[in-house]
Parts: structure tokens; sequence; C-alpha cells
């Protein structure tokens, strides 16, 4: 799967010389924490919730002088992130998911060209696991291990298919045990797995694992 298929297309943006005040205001009406600052849809840099706050954390080096601090005359440019990091819509989903991980971001601009076209965020790669793995909609689950040949993948969707049974959707890993194989879960209409397993090994096919 790539980013193309879940990002934001929507993306609610800001320029950088606009006001922190105007930001978080931004982020509030529509709860968000991420804002792509862009100009004539180019991108600039990110500003988050975290930047905000760290705006007014000030260190006086002992000095008993305080400042004072108008978010209405803060520029958004004075506290961006410049040159975020981003994604291209045909990122796989599990190198941008690797990519938020390493470095601890929530949320990756997409990027096509030039153009800002989208974002990305751990909400967005947390409802795909939850839609993935059947949580909210009745489904069953099927993981099957198989060579990466494109072959394997379409003789187990013709069993499944000759079985009965609609595919929902397919998430892909790789194999701890060998680099040669991947794991696929395949996600199914609600079902009892048990004869379908049966055909699968039959074929010759390990299942993994199998959910009803």
């Amino acid at each position: 799967m790539i980013v193309d298929e879940i990002m934001t297309r929507k993306v609610i943006t800001i320029k950088s010389g606009d006001t922190l005040y105007n930001a978080q205001g931004l982020m509030v009406k529509n709860s968000i924490r991420h804002l792509p600052v862009v100009q004539k849809k180019q991108l600039e840099g990110i500003i988050t919730e975290s930047d905000i706050r760290g705006a007014f954390v000030q260190n006086n080096n002992g000095s008993s002088k305080v400042m004072i601090l108008d978010p209405k005359k803060m520029k958004v440019a004075d506290f961006m992130t410049r040159d975020p990091r981003i994604v291209q819509p045909d990122t796989n989903v599990e190198d941008a998911a690797l990519l938020i991980y390493q470095n601890k971001i929530g949320s990756l601009p997409v990027v096509h060209g030039e153009k800002l076209v989208g974002i990305i965020s751990i909400l967005d790669m947390l409802g795909l696991f939850i839609d993935l793995m059947g949580i909210i909609h009745s489904s069953s689950r099927v993981d099957v291990i198989m060579g990466k040949d494109p072959k394997n993948f379409e003789a187990v969707s013709k069993i499944i298919h000759d079985h009965g049974l609609n595919i929902i959707s397919v998430g892909m890993s790789s194999y701890a045990k060998n680099k040669k194989k991947q794991v696929y879960f395949f996600r199914l209409d609600l079902c009892e797995t048990a004869s379908l397993v049966k055909k699968l090994e039959k074929a010759g096919f390990k299942v993994l694992n199998a959910i009803d």
C-alpha cells in the first residue's frame, strides 16, 4: 500500500508571514497538531503544536527581566521547521511509518514535484492498522506465508475467491525467519476459516494465523 491511498488530501495550511495566534486558532478549529507552511502551494516548512508551545519557553539566563510575548505579533516563519521530512504519493506506507518512528514526528507532508498534495499522520496509519485488523468491521483474517513471486499471491487470491469469499484488504510484511518470503494478511468477509486453511495448505502454502 502506498501513501496516496491513505493520506489526507484536503490539507489545512498556513503562510510563513502569518502569526502564531492564527496558527494556533487553525489547529484548535480543525483539531489538528500540524500545519504545513506553504507559498503558492509549494512547501516551505511545517509548524506544530509543540513548536508554538516552545515559542513561549524562554531562557532568561538568570535575568529578572520578564519578556512579554504576543502571539499576534510572532511570525510562523520564526518558529516553523524548515525543510521538513517529506514523502512522495507513491512512497510505501511502511517506509513512511518508519520515517515517522525514526524521527519521532507526528506527520509527513506529501509532495509531488514541489507541490504539496497531502499529509499523512500517525492517526492515518493507526486507522489503516485498525482497518487491516478488522477491529471495527466484522471480518475474518488469514495470514499466509509465501514467496515473493507474484504468482503465489495470485494463486492464494484465486483459492480464496473460489472458496466464495471476498477479499476486503491485504496487508504485507517481511517474514523474520526467511528473508525470501513475506507474510500476507488477507482480511475477508466474516467466515469460518478452517476449510479455507485446509485448501491453502493443500496447495502448498503455510498459514501462519487464522482468525474467524
